[in-house]
């Protein structure tokens, strides 16, 4: 019975590798990740550049310098991330379906699944807060601080992790958790700094716009719920005190300024096993015939969710349907690779572009020329020299480029 059980784990798990393996075959470099590529001075403390510099670097050093190469380092830490899920859900659950379901829900979210596929600390910080939170858990005392303290050396968005820490530890009267958190943040603060400068404004509503985006509606009306449900019971949970102080100190902060979002919602997605536990609860004490509204949420969350996941995945399809490729939501993420490869075939190697385009074709091995330049044709006017017409079709859209000369 429990290897039937787990056969449904490893098929999750490989669907989902599958289909992300497949969604980076789709993608390009965009210009942030080319930055970060390229030696962006970045927030790790102990080295000059970023952490994802090196771990691009090593990604692209085992599997070449290619998307796969790339993002496939990104996609090792989503994985490790679903295994801590799913023991992190062991505490919080009572069944094995409930544990299935935490984690199909965490694979399912939008920002679950743009972690797993863009070059960006989300999917650390993902993985080294599960590990933090299981090490504690389980009550790993040796793994847990060492980690923790780590964190501090990762990625400034630890700040709101130290501070769910020091609030749990006052909730729990733990005096060195506290401490320690307290310290913590205090340092990551000091040394990271804190942007609170400029004219106040208010972005509330662009907040939950994107906390909606990154849940799905339904998921984000529900994680609010529940914040709001168990803030009167007894017994808080580290998950809730992790959700709560997440959202509250974004709310709150997003009265006076636009907040770097990808900062703070790694810390949402992971509480998947108190959604699941609280859903699961309420549906269970109540008789069958009185459970018809609690399905009817299943299905339209999940309806909602499994569209979502494969329009994501598979974005490049959205070239079909939409006016204009410019309103593309990945937009950023595409042309490059389809450029490189056609620039190749007439054996181009160098070439000038837009300085934010340059950086993604060097990626692919173009390099910038002193002598050659990119222009675009408009209203399809091409030239007689057939053979410096670069043409890239994406979807029903068609770019058609000319390639020219400075002399």
């Amino acid at each position: 019975m429990k290897k039937a059980r787990n056969i449904y784990f490893i098929i999750l798990l490989i669907f989902d590798l599958i289909a992300l393996i497949y969604g980076i075959s789709t993608l390009s470099i965009s210009s942030d990740e080319a930055e970060i590529y390229f030696g962006e001075k970045g927030s790790f403390l102990v080295f000059s550049h970023s952490l994802l510099y090196y771990i691009t670097h090593f990604g692209t050093f085992i599997f070449g310098q290619n998307d796969f190469g790339l993002r496939l380092p990104i996609l090792l830490f989503h994985f490790l991330s679903c295994l801590l899920l799913c023991k992190l859900a062991q505490k919080y659950t009572k069944t094995h379906l409930d544990i299935f379901l935490s984690l199909l829900l965490f694979i399912l979210l939008p920002g679950t699944v743009a972690s797993a596929l863009l070059v960006n600390e989300a999917s650390i910080v993902i993985f080294l807060t599960l590990a933090i939170l299981c090490a504690y858990e389980y009550q790993k005392k040796w793994l847990f601080y060492p980690l923790l303290i780590l964190a501090l050396c990762v990625d400034q968005s630890f700040n709101i992790l130290f501070l769910t820490f020091f609030f749990f530890g006052i909730y729990k009267k733990d005096f060195i958790l506290l401490s320690l958190s307290l310290v913590l943040f205090g340092i990551n603060i000091s040394f990271y700094g804190f942007d609170v400068g400029g004219r106040p404004r208010g972005y509330f509503l662009d907040t939950l716009g994107i906390f909606s985006a990154c849940f799905s509606p339904l998921v984000f009306i529900y994680f609010f719920y529940v914040i709001y449900r168990l803030m009167f019971k007894d017994n808080k949970s580290l998950l809730w005190f992790l959700m709560s102080i997440t959202f509250i100190f974004c709310s709150l902060l997003s009265l006076r300024q636009k907040l770097y979002l990808e900062d703070f919602l790694p810390f949402c997605v992971i509480c998947t096993p108190l959604l699941v536990k609280t859903f699961m609860e309420s549906y269970r004490v109540r008789l069958p015939k009185f459970r018809l509204k609690y399905k009817i949420f299943i299905e339209c969350t999940a309806i909602f969710l499994l569209f979502c996941y494969f329009v994501i995945i598979g974005n490049q399809f959205l070239y079909y349907f939409i006016s204009n490729p410019k309103r593309h939501f990945a937009n950023n993420y595409h042309f490059a690779k389809e450029l490189s490869q056609e620039l190749k075939k007439q054996n181009i190697f160098a070439i000038r572009v837009s300085d934010s385009l340059q950086k993604r074709l060097k990626f692919y091995g173009i390099k910038e020329s002193n002598t050659l330049y990119l222009r675009s044709i408009k209203n399809g006017k091409e030239s007689i020299k057939d053979q410096s017409i670069i043409k890239i079709k994406l979807g029903k859209f068609e770019k058609i480029y000319q390639v020219k000369s400075y002399k």
